[in-house]
């Protein structure tokens, strides 16, 4: 069975035999902007409410799972008269953690297919999925310190630890695919033209246990988790996030803003390796 759905501006969804496909597709990296967060938490809650969908896969075309967030358009964004400069930034924050959060706490499992860059807030989705694939392609970071910001969902540390967090947190340097999978990032590391196949045969393994089984193994993972107040700690990095704006000197955030623009990602990333 496959069935495409053609409904939403910055994705693509369709439901192949068991599996719900979430392509972000924004030409050129699958920038995250506004839109896209409404299109896959839309998504996201079309596959849990469908009963023929058992996991659900997040990939990217373009050869890219996303660059992250669209900064060109937040570094664009105007302050409005009489706001805190900081607040300007907090719709487009939460709407990143809305999606993180509705991957976490979804009934099903989800699965991410990971090519190419997975950076800022395309990283913390990896980061909240169940399970992560990446083509031998993939590289994966939170690069948002070098421009005075933090991740909108801090989640790397739960995944891989404390101290490699620290690290790449401190620095925003970008690890590949293998050293992703040595941290735990990455269940596995396959070529680049078998990513899609291997994230369905995990689906397909996936599709054989009973769904309830599965709906309350994965709850009861999670509920260990946030027993220790992961979920708290995520709220309380949001906070501080937006609060960072307030630390940045103007012309650092205005020279970040012109790499973007006029030299592009690799210049930005460059040294992050």
């Amino acid at each position: 069975m496959e069935q495409v759905v053609n409904t939403y501006e910055t994705i693509r969804y369709e439901v192949k035999d068991f599996a719900g496909i979430i392509t972000l597709n924004r030409p050129k990296v699958n920038a995250v902007n506004e839109q896209m967060t409404k299109d896959v938490w839309n998504a996201l809650d079309r596959a849990e409410k469908d009963p023929s969908v058992r996991a659900v896969i997040m990939t990217g075309a373009n050869n890219v799972f996303s660059a992250g967030g669209d900064l060109k358009e937040a570094f664009d964004l105007p302050t409005p008269i009489g706001d805190e400069p900081s607040e300007v930034y907090r719709e487009q924050l939460e709407t990143f953690y809305r999606v993180a959060l509705k991957m976490w706490d979804l009934k099903k499992p989800v699965i991410a297919a990971v090519d190419g860059y997975a950076l800022g807030v395309a990283a913390d989705w990896v980061f909240s999925a169940d399970v992560a694939i990446a083509s031998n392609q993939a590289s994966i970071g939170e690069p948002e310190i070098r421009f005075g910001a933090a991740p909108a969902t801090l989640m790397m540390p739960w995944v891989i630890g404390i101290r490699k967090a620290k690290e790449l947190l401190y620095t925003g340097d970008s690890v590949d695919a293998e050293e992703g999978y040595r941290l735990g990032i990455f269940n596995r590391v396959v070529p680049k033209e078998q990513l899609m196949d291997e994230a369905m045969k995990m689906a397909e393994k996936m599709a054989q246990i009973p769904p309830s089984a599965l709906k309350i193994t994965k709850m009861t993972v999670n509920k260990t988790y946030e027993m220790m107040n992961l979920k708290q700690a995520l709220d309380y990095n949001l906070e501080t996030a937006i609060s960072m704006f307030f630390l940045n000197q103007e012309q650092e955030i205005a020279e970040a803003g012109r790499v973007l623009r006029e030299e592009g990602l690799s210049a930005f990333l460059k040294g992050s390796k």
